[in-house]
């Protein structure tokens, strides 16, 4: 196959943002990235739509006479409302902004208690505003008068779709992404839902390689979820029966074998279900472990923790660390998320300088992950395939090995998966078929097998066990 169509994929993270144009190959030609955070606006911390668009359309115009395809990546929980002008009725809110627990104390009241929304949604109950369905119901008690202006609401993908090329659309893999607004006992739009009387709000459900229209000569498809964009690849070429962490400002552990069996148990361990592109239930576990990473790196390494992040393995020192036990550095920051949503976020302990601190940091990060694993597999031994910018880090691919020996642990040889998924479905949208029967080598499939420590197993166990019981103390 040569290179004559050329496809465009946007992939937009919390403070990354990236476009990759690939051959019809999946091979890259080039990538632009720009780096720009949150804002505040109006005592709302927002994402920053203004520049975003700004700069997407800046990189659109330089490719857009030479694309054959084009698609949309980002992260979940976030939506546009817009009014019957087309702009934004309020700035775009972030997932992380704060709002107070009588919101969702509120909301649980109206739509059922947590448990119950959870058995059917498989929705946890989630601090901040990561479920999009307590946003929307935020809104419209607080703001009615604003709200009462909203005639069309968008996920960010398709939000930026929009901007791009005036193009609208909803797909599964938003709507399935920790939103109380998906039922996955139907298939179909949640009782909150309709209750909120959304459907009518939001454009018709498409699915992700579905063409949406053309632009400028370029066949736009609907956009997808970065977690499930990550995950594509490895579904076409690897089945189900396989974990995936994939990781950045979070750790997301998608176990896409799993059967859709949400236990009373898991609500408040950040435990859910996405919903994949074909619509199917996918068990996952998430935490903060690149937000963590960051915050914790630049309080031991001070001005110099670029040099930390450029250190090579050394085994020797790696099992002392472990060994030692000196220090660990314990969830969770954002309360409400993770594993330990009830744990504070702090350092126990101690080490003698900054290189050992950063693989006790490493260590505490693969113990979370570890921890997981476990919750999502239950018995079950299979394959993790790390990607993201985890899988570039050889202290913690190594730590997570060693603590979890059953499994097999692999680094994704291919680190740029998600933007690879989206273009799958670009790929799809552009030949008129759905993923799995595209006929294109997928470079995600190789990986390469992690070694663990040579360390007796007493000394993993009572590192991982005196975590553990760290995590139990609230305070």
């Amino acid at each position: 196959m040569g290179e004559d169509r050329l496809i465009g994929v946007f992939d937009i993270g919390k403070t990354n943002k990236k476009f990759t144009v690939y051959g019809e190959s999946l091979k890259e030609i080039s990538c632009e990235t720009a780096r720009f955070g949150e804002v505040m606006i109006d005592s709302f911390l927002c994402e920053d739509s203004n520049t975003l668009v700004k700069w997407s359309k800046s990189v659109l115009s330089k490719w857009l006479d030479k694309l054959s395809a084009l698609t949309v990546t980002t992260h979940g929980a976030t939506i546009a409302l817009l009014g019957g002008d087309g702009g934004l009725v309020m700035p775009i809110i972030s997932y992380n902004h704060e709002v107070g627990d009588e919101v969702r104390r509120s909301f649980y009241k109206e739509f059922g208690s947590p448990e119950d929304l959870y058995i059917r949604t498989g929705t946890p109950p989630l601090g901040q505003l990561l479920n999009a369905g307590v946003q929307i119901y935020w809104v419209s008690k607080h703001f009615p008068d604003k709200y009462a202006r909203v005639k069309r609401i968008l996920f960010l993908p398709q939000y930026v779709t929009r901007s791009l090329t005036g193009f609208e659309a909803v797909e599964v893999t938003s709507l399935g992404c920790h939103t109380y607004l998906w039922d996955f006992t139907v298939g179909n739009w949640s009782k909150v839902a309709e209750e909120l009387n959304v459907p009518s709000l939001f454009p018709d459900i498409r699915r992700v390689w579905e063409p949406i229209g053309e632009y400028s000569g370029a066949v736009v498809a609907a956009g997808i979820h970065d977690s499930n964009a990550s995950l594509l690849p490895f579904l076409i070429t690897g089945g189900d029966d396989f974990v995936l962490a994939s990781t950045g400002t979070w750790c997301v552990l998608m176990y896409p074998g799993a059967p859709f069996k949400p236990s009373r148990e898991d609500v408040y361990r950040d435990i859910l279900y996405y919903a994949d592109v074909y619509g199917r239930p996918v068990k996952a576990a998430r935490f903060k472990c690149g937000f963590e990473f960051d915050y914790y790196l630049k309080h031991i390494g001070g001005e110099n923790y670029l040099n930390l992040l450029a250190l090579e393995l050394d085994r020797e020192l790696a099992v002392d660390v472990l060994k030692s036990r000196e220090m660990f550095f314990l969830p969770t920051l954002t309360p409400g998320t993770g594993q330990f949503p009830k744990t504070r976020g702090r350092v126990e302990g101690s080490a003698s300088d900054p290189l050992r601190a950063y693989y006790y940091l490493n260590l505490s990060l693969a113990v979370q992950t570890w921890y997981a694993l476990k919750l999502i597999t239950g018995e079950r031994k299979l394959k993790v395939f790390v990607q993201g910018g985890f899988s570039k880090n050889k202290i913690y691919l190594t730590y997570l090995a060693t603590l979890a020996r059953e499994w097999e642990v692999f680094e994704a040889e291919y680190h740029e998966a998600t933007s690879l998924g989206a273009a799958l479905t670009a790929l799809s949208a552009l030949e008129g078929v759905e993923p799995r029967k595209l006929r294109v080598e997928i470079p995600v499939a190789r990986a390469r097998k992690v070694e663990p420590l040579h360390v007796e197993e007493r000394s993993v166990e009572s590192y991982r066990e005196h975590f553990i019981s760290l995590c139990s103390r609230t305070v």
